[in-house]
Order: structure tokens, then sequence, then C-alpha cells
């Protein structure tokens, strides 16, 4: 690939070879334009010996169809389509970085296991981008009922930025698709197929819901799942799914997430996740804590130091490139004007000749089309580097989210923060909240006790919750009247009645007082948050029994059973014991400003990149980064905490 050698193509100007594949050469190229606005891209080429092919034509004109409706975070971009000196291509967005397989790969070759973290985010973002795909309709908003067929390792991209995108919709198949696979003919990869590929059944989405999953296992275990000696062998293990949870083979492997990855990988499709939102959802509350932003920024380090080496050189020849391309655009600037297909003339059949070929004029018209399409949305779409720089940098969050499972999610429950109704059923989001402290939350739903709670809620912040609710006893529920409907308001009252609907159901209020030694701990009642000792709960059911667990850093947690007194208060009181203080980690990474020296509290700890990473007793530390070239140092105050990860990013 380094040998290669810049040429003209077209307007575009490919500069660097990517990679060969079978149908198409894929491409690096650079187009340039007035007042010196030049632009970053790949082509993707289809071969010179199958541009005579009908059906590979056929195929490659499909992708294109497909491909420039998906406009998406998590899917590969395609600019622009069309035929130039008998070689049909498409032009698309550049991901900066490798696939899966050569992550996999790589890794393997140091081996070393893809860490758990990352192999989650990346399906959850690829989950992101297929359940988009599967779910997108036209513009008279039917569906396209899009499935990719060929999810697999190389057609999943990570970039150097930590980006997740999918790539390649040559074989997919979608509802109003020209090209149509025949009976009994298998398209994808063997190793990547669900059973029911394997089977040349009828598919639908939950097809790619099992290549993803295979592809997890894969990055979580580092072992090909289906390989074998041959191709009907594998096929045969994937239509019976002889398979082992990734615990099997990586022991640290929770099982939390062997249940998520078995049930992606389920033999019948109605045993799997109902579509990508359902199996990202799964991935992302096992991410918790964990966010896939934060997580996207440790993948970028990660990648970074994995590949550094390939990105020197990519780096230079892309500036090589680069520099003899624009001199060929200065010697001779294309025509930006020109037609990519060329017409001779119109037949009485009409049919339009393009070289030696002939092609129905429908497919002309439509691939005209389709580049205008392309051409509109690329004018009028806002650089997304821009939108992030000035928007992070520049104006700092006000407001905050909230993201709140209920429990039964059979509760019609409806749910309002500061007497004011955001949301309701099972799982509500709600953002652009405003920020503030002691807000009032609470939940409502028909046979269930009211669940109330102060809630912190910061700007930037997202506050995740689980909230189990409580059945009402038998005597005071009711099926008769419906719960709140969408236009009403539900009523906050601090008597001892409470309305649901137009039912008043009349409560025996009861008080938990919880103290604990030292004070100041966090109480988690049954799982849910409610305060922090001394305090007084009201809420709770006379009589019943709950879970009661105490919290604070520094000391060891304590939990404990809780009756509620049958009227009247109760006092509850855990006495908490101190704990070994367990050492954080600092994280120093210079990024764009190295190479640099690291100094920490005065002390070396050497340059970076790479990145540096170090144990540190919790505390306050001054981080000074000075780069080599001459620059002013840069100094930060980063915070240290027992257990955690304090991240220092120049």
């Amino acid at each position: 690939m380094a040998s290669f050698q810049t040429e003209p193509f077209g307007r575009y100007y490919l500069i660097d070879k990517v990679a060969t594949g079978g149908m198409a050469d894929v491409f690096k190229a650079k187009s340039f334009s007035h007042g010196g606005f030049e632009k970053l891209l790949v082509i993707k080429r289809i071969l010179e010996h199958l541009s005579e092919n009908d059906e590979f034509v056929e195929m490659f004109i499909d992708e294109a169809k497909i491909t420039v409706s998906l406009q998406h975070p998590n899917i590969v971009q395609i600019y622009d389509f069309g035929d130039i000196h008998h070689h049909y291509y498409l032009s698309m967005e550049c991901v900066e970085g490798k696939d899966v397989k050569g992550i996999l790969r790589k890794l393997a070759h140091r081996r070393k296991l893809l860490p758990t973290e990352f192999a989650v985010y990346i399906a959850h973002e690829m989950c992101k981008g297929l359940d988009y795909a599967h779910k997108k309709c036209n513009a008279q908003g039917g569906p396209l009922l899009i499935i990719h067929r060929d999810i697999s390792p190389s057609n999943i991209l990570v970039s150097y930025d930590g980006e997740v995108k999918i790539a390649d919709f040559g074989i997919a198949k979608a509802e109003n698709s020209v090209y149509t696979t025949q009976d009994g003919v298998l398209k994808g990869k063997f190793e990547y197929m669900s059973p029911e590929q394997a089977n040349a059944a009828a598919l639908d989405h939950r097809s790619d819901i099992f290549s993803a999953g295979i592809i997890l296992h894969e990055m979580l275990t580092g072992r090909r799942l289906f390989k074998t000696e041959g191709d009907i062998k594998t096929l045969e293990k994937i239509k019976s799914v002889d398979i082992q949870p990734p615990s099997a083979l990586n022991p640290n492997i929770p099982g939390r997430l062997d249940a998520i990855v078995m049930r992606a990988l389920s033999r019948d499709p109605d045993d799997r996740f109902a579509d990508g939102r359902e199996f990202q959802q799964a991935l992302l509350e096992f991410m918790y804590p964990a966010t896939p932003d934060l997580t996207r920024e440790s993948l970028a380090h990660f990648m970074h130091d994995l590949f550094s080496t390939e990105i020197d050189d990519e780096r230079e020849r892309l500036l090589e490139g680069t520099r003899i391309a624009s001199e060929m655009y200065a010697a001779d600037p294309t025509d930006d004007d020109a037609p990519d297909w060329v017409e001779s003339q119109t037949t009485a059949t009409g049919t339009l000749h393009t070289g030696s070929q002939r092609w129905p004029l429908a497919i002309a018209i439509v691939a005209l089309l389709l580049l205008g399409g392309v051409v509109t949305w690329a004018m009028t779409r806002e650089p997304k580097e821009r939108v992030v720089e000035r928007v992070v940098e520049a104006q700092a969050p006000t407001t905050g989210s909230l993201q709140l499972r209920i429990e039964p999610d059979t509760a019609a429950a409806v749910v309002t923060l500061n007497g004011r109704r955001i949301g309701s059923g099972s799982v509500i989001t709600a953002t652009d909240l405003a920020a503030g402290k002691d807000q009032p939350l609470r939940v409502q739903a028909q046979g269930f006790v009211p669940w109330e709670e102060t809630i912190d809620l910061d700007a930037g912040e997202r506050l995740r919750q689980r909230i189990t609710l409580t059945p009402l006893p038998a005597e005071h529920t009711t099926t008769d009247v419906p719960l709140l409907t969408s236009q009403s308001q539900p009523p906050v009252t601090d008597t001892d009645t409470d309305t649901i609907g137009q039912v008043r159901v009349e409560q025996i209020i009861v008080t938990a007082n919880f103290t604990s030694d030292p004070s100041g701990a966090t109480v988690t009642i049954d799982g849910q948050r409610v305060g922090t000792t001394p305090m007084s709960w009201t809420q709770g059911v006379p009589g019943r029994a709950y879970t009661v667990a105490m919290s604070k850093d520094g000391y060891r947690s304590g939990k404990d059973t809780a009756t509620m007194p049958e009227s009247g208060s109760k006092t509850f009181t855990q006495t908490l014991k101190a704990k070994a203080v367990e050492p954080g980690t600092l994280q120093v990474f210079a990024g764009k400003a190295g190479p640099a020296s690291v100094t920490v509290n005065g002390k070396s700890w050497g340059e970076s990149p790479p990145l540096i990473r170090r144990q540190l007793a919790p505390g306050t530390y001054s981080v000074t980064v000075t780069p080599k070239d001459g620059s002013d140092p840069v100094t930060k105050k980063i915070q240290v905490k027992s257990g955690q990860t304090a991240k220092a990013t120049f």
C-alpha cells in the first residue's frame, strides 16, 4: 500500500490505497474546489472486470440507493455515486481508524484481550446504527425494511477518536431493492450468519442482531466463535448454535454480560432482543455508571496507544499524497461542473449508452437524482467537527437530564418533578431539566403506593435511577377508574390522603427515622436512594419489611432489614466500620500537545504520548505538561478519588 502512486479519478485524486475486496478497490481520496477548499474522503471503485457484469453493477447501484438514505452517526455516510471512465464508484465518509477485525488481530499478536468496557461500548454503538437502519422509512412513511446481512468485524469501523460506524451495505436487503437474491443463494460471510441465514430461510432485522452478538462474543473472548476447518461445518455449527457463554473462555466476564450475549445469540429469533434498541439498552444498563461519552474518550486513548506506529505511517502517506494531489490540481484544475454520467445518445428503446455498455434510462435518472440529493445534503450539513468544538468549549451546560426505570414495568406510572409532569410509562427519559438542589421527584401509578424523593440535579449531569413501586393493600386497589390521562396533571399533596385519578386512597402514615455512626451516610431502601442520615422517611407501608443499606466514603457499607411500625414512628441505626483507603489511578495523556514531558507535583513522570497511568493516594495533584516544541507548559489540578481513575488530558 505504501508504494501507491497518487492518480486523478474524475474530479477526485486517489492518494492512498486502503484495501482491495472481492468486488471493489477502496482508496483515500481528496477533492479540491475554489478558495483553497479541500476534503478528505474514501472512494470505493468497482473492479474493472466486474463493470460488465450486470449482477455486480446492479448490487453496487443498490448499495448506493440504500446507504445514501441512511444519515446516522454510527453509519458511514455516502456522499456521491456515479460512473467515471466505465468505473462505477461510491464516494463516502473517511473514517480514520481500524475495523474490529484489525483491532482483534493486533491484540492477538500481543496476546491481549480487548478490555470488556470497550467491547461493550463498540457493541452498544453498533446497535444504535443497526436500529436506525432497521427502522428507516421512506418519504411516504413506509418502512424500508433494511437488513444489512453482512454484519462482521471487517464492516465495523472504530476511529482513532473512538467513534464506531457500520460500513458496507453492499449486500443489504431492503423492501425497495432492485437487486434480489436467488432462492438458495447465501450472501454474507459464513462465520457471521444467523441460523436462519445459514438455512437460506426468510430473514428479518433480528438476523443482524444475531450477527452483532457473534461480534460481541468474539470481542470479549478473542476467539472466533464459529470458525471451523470448512464452510459446511461452520454452517452446521451455526444452525445448531453450538456455543458456550463468553465466561467459559474469559472468566472475567460477569454473569449479567453472559446473559446479554447469549440472548442475542438465541437460535430462535423470537428469543433474541426484539430490536437493536432493546439490545443497546441492555448494554447501556450494564455499562452504568460509566457513560458512552466517557468510554469513547478512553477508547480513543487506547486506539492511539495500540496503533501509534500505523497512525504515524498513515499520516505521512496522507500528507505526501495530498501534496502531490494539490500540485496536480494546481496544474490542471478539474471541471467541477463536468457530469459523471457521459450520455452518448438515447435510442428509440430508451436505453443510455455509457462507453460500450447499455443501461436502462431509469437507472441513470435514479442515479442522477440520488447524486443531487447527496450534494444538497452535503452543502447544507454543518461540519460535525465545528459544531462539537464550539458547543463544548464556548457554552457550559445549563440543564440536566433524568433517566428512570420503573418496576414493575406493567405499572402505568406518571412522573412529576417539582410538581410538573415529565413523562409516563416504565422507562422515562427527560432532558433539558432545570438544575437545582432538593427537587421533589414523584412517581404515581394506579394500584401502587406513591413514591417520592428529593433529588439534586447538576448542570450537565444525567441522573439514572431504578424505582420499585410497592403495591397498595388489596382493600385499597381499584380497577374501575382509569389513571391520570395524558392531559391531566398529577396532584402533589402532603396530607394523609392521596389522589390517583378519581379515586381517593386513605393511607396510614408511619415514620422511620434513620441514623448512622458516623452521620452523613447515604440511605438506600430496596435499591432506591432516599436521603442522608439523620433523616425521616414516611413512604413505608405499615408492617412491611424493607432492605436498608447505608454507605459513606471511607467506610464499609452496612445493610439490614427494617420492619415498619404498624403506627407511629421507629428509629433504625447502623454503625459503619472504617475501611482501608484504596488508592486511585491518575491517567495523563498529552494528546496533540505531545510529545511533552509530564510532571506531577513537581516529580517527573516521563514523556507522553503514550498514555501514562499510575496509582496514587486520594488527593489533589498538580499535573504539568511541557511540550517539546518549546510551547508554554500547561498545568491542571486533578483530584484523585479512592478506587477511581482520574484523567488529565491535554
